[in-house]
This record gives C-alpha cells, sequence and structure tokens, in this order.
C-alpha cells in the first residue's frame, strides 16, 4: 500500500510539472538621457482582423506594419507625435493618435481591432476598425508578455525565408519530364 501511495504521487508531480505552461515575461527597456523615451506598439493576438495588418505611420512616415500578436519597441524624442493607423486596402477607416511623449518616459500604445455586423435586407460587410490606445505600464507589460517582439521575428525570419525562397526557385522551373499527357498510353 505505501508503496502504491509513493508511485502514484511520483507520478502525479511529473504530470504536474509536465502540463505546467510556459510562462512568458515582458520586462520594459528603461528610459535614460541617452536613449530618450520608449514607445511600445503593440497588437494583442485576437480572432478579430487577424488577416490585415495595418501601417503604422509615425509623422508622416510609414514605420512598420503589425500583425495581431506582435509589438515593437521605439525610441521618440520628446515632444508631440502624431501616429496613425493607416487603412488596409480601404477596409479599414484611418486612426489617428496624438502621442505627448515625456522625457525618460515609457509609453504603451495598444491597437485593437474589432468587427461588426451589421444584420438588414441587404448584404453589408463586415465593419472593420482599428483603434490607438494609451494603456497603462501594468495592463501594457502583461498584454505584451504574449506578444512576439517583431525585431526578434524579423531576424529569426530572414535565414527561413532565403531557404524557402531557394527551394521556390528550384520547384517553380518548368520541366517537361514533369507533365505527362492523361491520354495516352
Amino acid at each position: 500500500m505505501r508503496h502504491q501511495l509513493s508511485q502514484f504521487i511520483f507520478f502525479a508531480s511529473l504530470f504536474l510539472v509536465g502540463c505546467a505552461g510556459h510562462q512568458s515575461v515582458f520586462v520594459p527597456v528603461a528610459a535614460s538621457a541617452e536613449s530618450g523615451s520608449v514607445v511600445y506598439i503593440y497588437r494583442p493576438a485576437k480572432t478579430a482582423n487577424v488577416m490585415l495588418t495595418p501601417d503604422v505611420i509615425i509623422e508622416g512616415v510609414k514605420s512598420f506594419g503589425i500583425s495581431s500578436g506582435d509589438y515593437k519597441q521605439l525610441y521618440l524624442t520628446p515632444g508631440k507625435h502624431v501616429i496613425r493607423l493607416a487603412a488596409t486596402d480601404g477596409n479599414t477607416p484611418v486612426v489617428e493618435h496624438d502621442l505627448e511623449v515625456a522625457r525618460e518616459q515609457v509609453h504603451y500604445l495598444r491597437v485593437d481591432a474589432s468587427m461588426k455586423l451589421e444584420f438588414g435586407q441587404t448584404y453589408q460587410p463586415y465593419q472593420r476598425k482599428f483603434a490607438l490606445i494609451e494603456v497603462s505600464a501594468e495592463k501594457a507589460v502583461t498584454e505584451i508578455a504574449s506578444c512576439v517582439d517583431m525585431d526578434d521575428h524579423v531576424r529569426k525570419k530572414k535565414p527561413a525565408d532565403a531557404a524557402a525562397s531557394q527551394t521556390e526557385e528550384n520547384e517553380a522551373t518548368f520541366s517537361v519530364d514533369k507533365t505527362a499527357n492523361p491520354f495516352s498510353r
């Protein structure tokens, strides 16, 4: 009886350790006088508008496109900055946000996505929209923990993309040996 109990405890502890999930921790960069103010722009992973990637435009210059589940760390000079989310193929309206960047501060902007279905007599497409919202540090740190750093994502993708493009080039060449007339025998 004692042996069975110890075996049960052993296997139960292994099961619990195996089921323990990986908890991601996000630690924001501290702002300093040398680096300037830090701004995190992030988009939590949600199913609403997951296929759309709006462009982030800062002071009229396209900076990057932000996908669902990504975040980007930026350094901006103190002062007022106009940050826009550009419409994607006319599906979403342009969103504009004025951010007052304070000296040696960390700011968090969340990209929210939503879809609304209109029921009526005629077909109406989904009303899709994005919003830029300033978020408190406590909330943003927990939400960014489940996102992927876009800079790390880009660095990791490049070697794989090079290998994939090489494979695609080899497969894309036409060869008569690969074709056959299905009616000839």
